[in-house]
């Protein structure tokens, strides 16, 4: 059974790791919106495939750590993937539901990051880290709801983050499979360094278009 999962596992974060170089080119190289909606499909999908074989997988062989990961990865991925379904910009329950767990697992780890780091563990700061970033977007996203429907533009501004942090997630599941770096956390935050100030002058850059018209 665990290998199985395994392999469906693999499978699912190959096509959600191509999928997504295709969602991005085809957005910011060349604009085809067919084919940028087909390839996100594409991307949600192996992403979700990733998140539900994550789960049986963590608990067959107990590993929390790997499991508050994937939760944190998919809702970034369920984030983007509502953002760009809910045209309406109202917040549903399965969006506060997801803010709401999103919020106890930054909790759970940013304690089991302090934990790790007492003990000398690098997992301990990646765990912080993304600890802080899931549980500061979904309070974001929880006190947005209370200002009125998220729309037009915003709405725009959080697909692109959201999507844009999910493919971060599974670029760095196939580093850190692929490489080992010492310390051990530098393989799992260098993607989200690297990448998240084009993800800041990406959403600045919406929001300014918005402004000048």
């Amino acid at each position: 059974m665990y290998t199985f999962l395994l392999i469906t596992h693999i499978a699912g974060g190959f096509a959600a790791l191509l999928s997504s170089f295709v969602a991005i080119y085809t957005k910011v190289v060349r604009d085809n919106h067919k084919i940028h909606v087909i390839s996100g499909k594409v991307f949600v999908w192996g992403m979700t495939i990733v998140f539900l074989t994550t789960v049986p997988m963590t608990l067959i062989k107990p590993n929390v750590f790997l499991l508050v990961i994937g939760i944190f990865s998919f809702y970034l991925t369920f984030n983007g993937w509502r953002s760009a379904l809910n045209r309406s910009g109202l917040p549903q329950w399965p969006d506060k539901t997801a803010d709401v767990i999103m919020l106890v697992t930054s909790m759970i780890m940013l304690s089991m990051g302090v934990y790790y780091y007492l003990q000398g563990s690098g997992f301990g700061i990646v765990l912080g880290v993304f600890g802080l970033i899931g549980g500061q977007l979904a309070f974001s996203s929880l006190r947005a709801y209370k200002d009125g429907p998220v729309k037009g533009k915003e709405r725009i501004r959080t697909h692109l983050g959201s999507m844009m942090g999910a493919t971060i997630a599974a670029i760095t599941a196939f580093l850190v499979t692929n490489i080992e770096t010492d310390p051990v956390w530098i393989v799992w935050i260098a993607p989200t360094v690297v990448i998240t100030p084009l993800i800041i002058y990406s959403s600045r850059k919406v929001l300014g278009s918005s402004k000048s018209k």
